[in-house]
């Protein structure tokens, strides 16, 4: 009986051997297929990655464009105020201008009055001298 439980273990491990084995062989190909698996999903996550890549690059791209959409409007908005500002100066200064400029215009025709008032003067005393300038200035009611 000993040699019966002998042959029966011995048979079971052979029979166990050849299990393991077959067993090891399917865990190392279950493995190989896994492997390839992830190496497929890692392509497909690398193939995601660089399009999303892509995409923010093309989403930066657009961003960048209207920024300098903006800069061109705000160039725009620089010069239109520049405009008023001036517009808005002149608005200002023109009374001061006009009273400068009739205040200017006032002192030189108060120069002008006192040239003519003296040539007058001294047609006058020319006139007290002289008959015929006398009588032209009477003409013109200068005298």
């Amino acid at each position: 009986m000993r040699i019966f439980l002998i042959l029966l273990v011995l048979m079971q491990s052979f029979l166990f051997a050849d299990n393991s084995a077959q067993i090891l062989n399917e865990i190392k190909q279950l493995r190989i297929d896994m492997n390839k698996r992830f190496e497929q999903v890692d392509k497909r996550f690398e193939l995601m990655q660089n399009n999303m890549d892509k995409r923010f690059e093309q989403v930066d791209k657009r961003f960048e464009q209207v920024d300098k959409r903006f800069e061109q409007v705000d160039k725009r908005f620089d010069t239109v105020f520049n405009i008023l500002y001036i517009l808005m100066g002149l608005v200002f200064a023109s009374p001061f201008i006009a009273i400068y400029l009739r205040d200017k215009k006032e002192i030189e025709d108060k120069k002008n009055f006192d040239i003519v008032k003296g040539m007058l003067f001294t047609l006058r005393e020319l006139a007290q001298d002289n008959e015929k300038v006398a009588k032209s200035l009477r003409a013109a009611s200068l005298m």
